[in-house]
């Protein structure tokens, strides 16, 4: 089984090096560029993904369907993440209020995905797993903390063991580890407060 894990964070490195041209795009800190963030990794990223499953299937012997089904889902994950969380920042800025239901929805979707993606990939253990709690008490606010997660985001599918995959580094593994364990408490966190702030806001 670790063969196995070692193999799907060995594919996952094989996304290319274009997610960090699409991060830099993002826009200023405070308000990303909703055109910038409709950015998307191409349908290269899973043939390639595909490709080095089928040169290294032996590896997983009478496991192999079941290590492709988890190829794919690791990928299909991976990517989406990102592309969620693109979206629902770039609808999040481009008014002043804020769709809580559809905020709230993208962000359960995100939660979901991260710890489907801690547990399938072959990480080490996250040092810091407890995060302050958040004071949140409107949308300026919410807008603010939705930033947090969304440079964990970024911080995590931008990891070099990502981009290269004759390397895998132990800090880097280690921080794409701890971006992913700041995702998932976040996500968690985000999803209460924003269905707290839907039940408070005045109804349209």
């Amino acid at each position: 089984m670790k063969n196995s894990r070692t193999l799907w964070l060995i594919g996952i490195a094989l996304i290319p090096a274009f997610v960090v041209t699409a991060a830099a795009q993002r826009g200023t800190p405070g308000r990303p560029n909703p055109d910038a963030t409709r950015a998307t990794i191409n349908d290269e990223t899973f043939r390639e993904l595909m490709k080095m499953e089928r040169e290294n299937r032996n590896l997983a012997g009478d496991n192999s369907e079941v290590m492709r089904a988890l190829v794919k889902q690791t990928s299909d994950d991976f990517k989406a993440i990102q592309n969620i969380n693109n979206k629902m920042m770039a609808q999040v800025y481009a008014t002043e209020a804020i769709d809580y239901d559809r905020t709230s929805a993208a962000i359960a979707q995100i939660n979901t995905k991260a710890i489907r993606l801690k547990n399938n990939l072959s990480l080490p253990d996250a040092k810091n797993v407890k995060r302050k709690d958040l004071t949140v008490s409107g949308a300026k606010e919410f807008k603010s903390a939705l930033l947090l997660m969304d440079r964990s985001i970024m911080s995590f599918v931008t990891n070099p063991i990502f981009q290269n995959p004759n390397v895998i580094e132990v800090e880097s593994a280690t921080r794409a580890s701890q971006d992913l364990a700041d995702i998932i408490t976040l996500s968690t966190t985000l999803k209460k407060i924003a269905d707290n702030l839907k039940s408070s806001s005045p109804k349209q």
